[in-house]
């Protein structure tokens, strides 16, 4: 849902699951763009509410590193914007892929958790499920509203090319 502004990152976590059929869990590389849509209950400015949003995520895994960057529309109507991701993984025993995220960038300042559900490696397409914790009072088109969010993520690997994006330093 943001760019590439600096912001206050917040400690997320995240457990990660693999896919695309490979020789070892240690094979297994996250690289690649994702495409899938997410859902969020909502309050901003003590008003409840819900809505969902079409949803691309590029992800670059390096070792046990994790860069991720997401474009979505905040308003349905409105301009896209990026979060940047950052953290770290590890394959366990099982060959599933877990570790942790934290926001680290975007268009608007925000602080994001989120918790990526383990994926069968021997699924494919790849994709994975994931809950966040989103928490802004920058969000554009809202004011100064405090905006928090739990939301839904859903996606599915649909290209294992490296993306390129500026990941957060």
């Amino acid at each position: 849902m943001k760019s590439m502004l600096r912001v206050t990152p917040m400690l997320g976590a995240v457990l990660l699951g693999a896919a695309v059929l490979p020789a070892t869990a240690a094979d297994f590389t996250l690289t690649g763009t994702y495409e899938g849509f997410f859902v969020c209950d909502d309050v901003t400015g003590g008003q409840g509410g819900a809505f969902g949003r079409a949803m691309t995520m590029e992800v670059v895994q390096s070792g046990d590193r994790i860069d991720m960057r997401n474009t979505v529309a905040v308003d349905a109507s409105g301009p896209e914007s990026h979060s940047l991701y950052r953290g770290l993984v590890a394959a366990d025993a099982d060959g599933s892929v877990s570790g942790y995220v934290e926001a680290c960038g975007g268009t608007f300042p925000h602080k994001e958790l989120v918790r990526i559900f383990p994926a069968s490696p021997s699924r494919a397409p790849f994709s994975f499920a994931a809950d966040t914790v989103f928490v802004s009072e920058a969000v554009p088109g809202v004011g100064d509203k405090l905006v928090v969010e739990s939301c839904k993520w859903a996606l599915t690997r649909v290209s294992t090319e490296t993306p390129r994006f500026e990941a957060c330093p």
